[in-house]
């Protein structure tokens, strides 16, 4: 099964879910309910798109799995979050990490 099916799977079963990068939590825990934007796998490459928001570009990314209703990204060698502030801030950054993993949590209940 490929990746982007798993992912798709996923958040039709979920709904969405808290973003957990390496570091931590993207905001608070369970305090958003990411929905999938888009997702394109091409190669060893994942690039998957969060609330048109909150972009995960994956190299090199080994697994994609489902482990106690949590989404899990890893290994990979490099992802690129890129993100944009919700409402008119208009804060956005990248963050590079070469290790780790990345969850996509549902909230609990």
């Amino acid at each position: 099964m490929r990746f982007e099916d798993i992912i798709r799977q996923w958040f039709k079963n979920e709904w969405g879910g808290s973003l957990v990068l390496p570091d931590g939590w993207y905001g608070r825990p369970y305090d958003n309910q990411h929905a999938v934007t888009s997702i394109n796998e091409v190669g060893d490459g994942l690039t998957l798109i969060l609330d048109q928001k909150l972009t995960l570009c994956f190299k090199g990314l080994k697994s994609v799995e489902v482990r106690n209703r949590e989404l899990v990204f890893c290994p990979f060698d490099k992802l690129c979050f890129e993100w944009a502030a919700y409402g008119t801030g208009g804060e956005h950054g990248i963050k590079e990490y070469l290790t780790g993993e990345v969850k996509i949590v549902p909230a609990p209940g």
